[in-house]
């Protein structure tokens, strides 16, 4: 009996790591995001490193990427750390555990995952404002639950569904937590295509924007182009 050998880890399909790559999405009513990788750099071991660069509301920031074999992993602790900095909070991880997205092994029906954040924000600063500082820990729990076509503004994707039951709480020994369920659906070689909480759509991708092909050469894309023959005189 042959066993099919596992997919390699990276690159993963559902957070695809590609130079230039650039994801625009509507986050809640009106607002645009914006995720932009560059700087990727794969590494003789398999894994790959990259930068990904955020952009909401006018704000921007960057963390890093990194793909191995547990998955790909944001250096704000996940997606979610992500968002929470680009929204304009300042955001310090004080502890990070698994993956924003896991390997493609588990990126199958019936797959699960965990990840656990834990940080401190902290609001904009403001002209005589308080800025207070607010641990959290945020516990998520996902689940692939089905493959569906979804359509959003970018066109329509085969994509995986995956449910996620956030835990949000303080950040302190006994606190009590208020879970949250939302669903989140993810295409290959593209990532997250929507996220819906309670049945409002939190994010829908709008474009996909990935660098122009190189230029093939002129024997490539059709043969050398022919001498113009000048006409003789009679």
């Amino acid at each position: 009996m042959v066993v099919a050998a596992a997919p390699a880890p990276c690159p993963n399909p559902w957070f695809p790591m590609e130079e230039g790559l650039s994801l625009t999405y509507r986050a809640g009513r009106s607002s645009e995001l914006v995720l932009a990788t560059k700087d990727v750099a794969p590494a003789a071991d398999g894994t790959v490193k990259a930068t990904l660069a955020v952009s909401l509301k006018g704000r921007s920031g960057q963390t890093d990427l990194t793909c191995d074999s547990e998955g790909v992993r944001t250096g704000l602790g996940g997606l979610e750390g992500t968002l929470l900095s680009a929204s304009g909070m300042d955001v310090q991880v004080v502890n990070a555990e698994g993956a924003a997205v896991p390997a493609p092994s588990v990126m199958v029906l019936g797959g699960t995952w965990k990840n656990s954040l834990s940080v401190k924000l902290q609001p904009p600063a403001r002209k005589g404002g308080l800025r207070p500082i607010i641990a959290t820990t945020f516990d998520k729990e996902a689940t692939v639950v089905g493959e569906e076509e979804v359509t959003v503004a970018a066109g329509t994707f085969k994509a995986l569904k995956i449910k996620n039951i956030t835990t949000a709480r303080a950040s302190r020994p006994g606190s009590e937590g208020r879970s949250m369920e939302s669903f989140m659906w993810f295409a290959p070689d593209v990532g997250i295509v929507k996220l819906t909480t309670d049945g409002e759509t939190n994010l829908e991708l709008l474009k996909v924007d990935r660098p122009n092909a190189k230029v093939k050469p002129a024997a490539i894309q059709g043969g050398a182009k022919k001498k113009a023959v000048k006409p003789t005189k009679s």
